[in-house]
């Protein structure tokens, strides 16, 4: 079993070989000398979060004007019954309580006061802060092969061998 696993990764790479060769391209490696790195400066705005308690300001009406109306018909009623007799008194009740309650919902509206509330509200809004960073985007690789010095930039660091291609 491993004598075929092993056969056919030797044939999977002689394979690949032979198609980088079919196209006039070979790899070898070569002894890294020096490798520099190539830093750019990145601007970043980062988000963040601003927030501040405001204080608002509500009008709210208290009282109750429904209380005071329906108590203005009870007595407008009472005095309409004292007046009239037989289905005039009716009548003068059922107008009695509608004066007074229209009489006593006027004045509850006038004499109805106004209060403020006050209720803190914390309003946040998004700001961005902008960094400048210094990050590496690039190595410039020193190398030497068959005896003479070669310098590439390559985006990866190399460790200390570098692959390098042979176009034939």
């Amino acid at each position: 079993m491993k004598t075929r696993t092993s056969a056919a990764i030797a044939l999977g790479l002689s394979l690949a070989a032979g198609a980088a060769s079919a196209h006039g391209v070979r790899y070898t490696t070569a002894r890294v000398t020096a490798v520099e790195p190539v830093y750019e400066t990145v601007v970043v705005d980062r988000p963040y979060r601003r927030c501040h308690t405001e204080v608002v300001q509500r009008h709210v009406r208290s009282g109750s004007v429904a209380g005071q109306t329906v108590a203005g018909a009870i007595v407008g009623a009472a005095i309409g019954r004292q007046f009239g007799g037989g289905s005039g008194r009716d009548a003068l009740t059922a107008i009695g309580a509608m004066a007074g309650s229209a009489v006593a919902h006027e004045r509850a509206l006038r004499r109805q006061g106004v209060t403020v509330v006050r209720q803190p509200v914390e309003r946040c809004t998004t700001e961005y802060r902008r960094e400048a960073r210094r990050q590496i985007t690039a190595y410039w690789v020193d190398y030497r092969y068959r005896g003479r010095n070669y310098r590439i930039l390559s985006h990866e660091h190399p460790g200390r061998h570098i692959r390098i291609s042979l176009r034939s």
